[in-house]
């Protein structure tokens, strides 16, 4: 038998020889090590690792299993095994695994992935949904972005049928969602079905409007926003041909600039929304906030500029009998005073 000190070096070299991509000498030292039952849950891992990088699964499968069966070390195999089992689309083990990882690393999203993923792939929609909503915390547009940058991955590697099963998912959470309708006709027309894909064109026009209506809402930067659920929105600027959104779709521009901390633009897009429509009184409220933000409460020129569009807001809301809206703006004047010392 090989010496524990020689086996150290054994196993040392065996990571030289796979960097410089000598996977035969490796694996042939690999099986030396086993066969001696050298430190097995380290050199049954290396080998089942190396067996899947030169796509032997059935041989990377076993080693796995071995070190899962045998070995007291095994944390590593289940991720090894789990990761191996979704690749080779064996998903009913794939969940398995993924279910006793999370009992010891429950925060880990990779494997929390590959469990949603295999629901999906295996046809659970029901538990896919529900375990989808515990990722995200009920939030269903996390959900519908996670499930949109798979599809996108997915169609990288031309895996068209995959990306029609989660986009059969994104329908469960929001139905004649635009932009699912959009990539299901773009797989249809790469596969050459273009019937399907006209048919589902064709519905997007009917469906953005009501769709848009139904999911924007005016609220003020003092209150909790989402920043996925903006840029969510705002792709579906895509489907607004003849400019009917342009005023909210500015406003969500300024939204989003806020939030990832561009201030200035955010300023910018608010004034552009009210070119758009200077009638409307939530962008002057909008860009009020933001020169309020701007000025630190100590510039004397943005709090002038930030009190004269609360003043116009106010006339607004006024004109749109809103008498509680202009109510809060003549607060919100009383307040940039009181704090630079001006009332």
């Amino acid at each position: 038998m090989l010496d524990s000190i020689k086996s150290m070096m054994c196993l040392k070299s065996v990571d030289k020889l796979i960097a410089e991509n000598n996977f035969d000498m490796a694996l042939a030292k690999l099986n030396m090590l086993v066969r001696e039952d050298f430190r097995p849950s380290v050199t049954y891992l290396k080998r089942g690792r190396l067996c899947k990088k030169l796509l032997m699964f059935s041989d990377a499968y076993s080693d796995f299993t071995y070190i899962i069966g045998h070995c007291s070390d095994k944390n590593d195999a289940y991720y090894e095994r789990a990761f191996l089992n979704f690749e080779i689309s064996n998903f009913y083990e794939a969940i398995l695994d993924s279910e006793k990882i999370l009992t010891f690393d429950e925060n880990n999203f990779d494997v929390k992935r590959i469990k949603a993923l295999s629901l999906i792939y295996s046809k659970q929609d029901k538990l896919a949904c529900e375990y989808l909503n515990q990722i995200f915390e009920y939030s269903k547009y996390r959900a519908i972005q996670f499930l949109f940058n798979e599809v996108a991955m997915v169609l990288a590697q031309d895996e068209y049928s995959r990306g029609l099963r989660i986009l059969e998912i994104i329908e469960l959470f929001d139905k004649d969602n635009p932009i699912k309708l959009l990539k299901e006709a773009t797989i249809y027309g790469f596969v050459g079905e273009t019937e399907k894909q006209n048919a589902i064109l064709s519905k997007i026009n009917s469906v953005f409007p009501k769709y848009f209506v139904s999911h924007f809402r005016f609220t003020d930067m003092y209150q909790e926003k989402d920043l996925l659920e903006i840029c969510f929105l705002l792709e579906l600027s895509i489907f607004d041909k003849h400019g009917m959104f342009a005023y909210p779709m500015k406003v969500l521009e300024g939204y989003r600039n806020y939030l990832e901390g561009h201030i200035v633009d955010s300023k910018n897009s608010f004034e552009d929304a009210i070119k758009i429509n200077p009638k409307k009184p939530e962008a002057y409220v909008l860009v009020a906030q933001t020169l309020q933000l701007m000025s630190g409460y100590d510039n004397p020129e943005y709090r002038r500029d930030a009190e004269e569009n609360y003043k116009i807001a106010e006339d607004l809301y006024l004109k749109e009998n809103l008498p509680q809206k202009a109510e809060d703006m003549r607060r919100q004047i009383k307040h940039l005073n009181s704090t630079l010392g001006l009332s």
